[in-house]
């Protein structure tokens, strides 16, 4: 009931036969030669920061361009002559367009900063994700030598979500389909376990393309 929903599923499973089989799942997987590829090729692939850069280029020079007209109308208050009849309307005014470019200043400043962290946490994804990839490429030398607590957190950080049949298939598996959490693949690929039953393997942040 934790999502509003109620669970009606009644079967009983044992966590270490759909851990065995979700690991299985994923060495296929990574054994695959054109899976390796790819991941060596999202690796490899350079973030689109243009926009975010050009962004940052805007509001560099629009605080050059207020932190100039600050400094003219420091200048020009500075330069007034007390003595003028029209000395503090003049004032007055200049006062109150440096005041303003005071604000213009601050949002200025405030749009740079977040657009530089804006460019720093798409950096620090992309980092993230080349970290997962090349976890995925080393799975089985990796998963072999982990603690238990080490897989749960490494399938926590690569998996979405597994789902099960109803009944258990005729060559003992209850696995059905397994679905990543990064865009590892562009299409359903399906493994097969046991050389019988093919487990669907599907990304959730990738549109799927139905063959």
């Amino acid at each position: 009931m934790q999502r509003g929903y109620k669970c009606d599923y009644r079967k009983q499973i044992q966590e270490e036969v759909l851990d065995a089989a979700v690991a299985e799942v994923v060495s296929k997987l990574v054994s695959n030669p054109r899976f390796a590829a790819m991941m060596q090729e999202k690796i490899n692939m350079k973030v689109d920061t243009t926009a975010i850069e050009q962004e940052i280029a805007a509001y560099e020079k629009q605080l050059r361009q207020h932190y100039s007209t600050k400094s003219r109308l420091m200048e020009e208050i500075d330069s007034l002559d007390p003595d003028d009849r029209h000395f503090i309307a003049r004032k007055s005014d200049l006062d109150d367009r440096l005041y303003k470019m005071y604000d213009k200043i601050e949002e200025a400043e405030n749009g740079l900063m977040d657009a530089r962290a804006k460019k720093q946490t798409i950096e620090a994804d992309k980092i993230t994700g080349d970290n997962i990839y090349k976890i995925l490429i080393c799975f089985d030398k990796l998963y072999a030598t982990m603690t238990e607590a080490e897989r749960r957190r490494l399938v926590e950080i690569l998996i979405d979500e597994v789902q099960i049949y109803p009944e258990r298939q005729p060559n003992g598996q209850w696995l059905k389909s397994v679905r990543f959490k990064l865009p590892i693949i562009d299409h359903d690929l399906e493994l097969s376990l046991d050389n019988q039953d093919r487990v669907e393997v599907v990304c959730s942040m990738v549109r799927v393309k139905k063959h």
